[in-house]
């Protein structure tokens, strides 16, 4: 079993940067402890502000303050259990001219 964790930073977050950190500790725990792989995926935003968006298993969890690796395990582990029920949907439309040919054909 794997699973993303997304942590959006807030460029020149230095609060960003520790928790960063802290969750990659943990999914390194969780990992030694249960076997669960968690891959921990920073992402830069282009805002300022101090807080930082942690997503696990597609729940977002705001976090405000320095917290330590045992909480940032604690975290994982409660949105790893909880089912997701909103799968994220691809779909691609096309509209087709009337003759059926896809020489026309456009991206919607």
């Amino acid at each position: 079993m794997s699973v993303d964790v997304y942590v959006i930073l807030r460029r020149n977050s230095v609060l960003g940067d520790d928790i960063l950190k802290k969750f990659w500790l943990a999914a390194m725990k969780i990992f030694k402890d249960y076997g669960v792989e968690i891959y921990v995926v920073p992402l830069v935003t282009g805002e300022r502000g101090k807080d930082v968006s942690v997503i696990i298993n597609g729940f977002e969890v705001r976090v405000n303050e320095l917290i330590s690796v045992n909480d940032a395990v604690d975290l994982i582990l409660t949105y790893l259990t909880v089912k997701n029920d909103v799968s994220p949907a691809y779909t691609l439309g096309i509209y087709v001219d009337r003759d059926d040919s896809l020489l026309d054909a456009n991206v919607v």
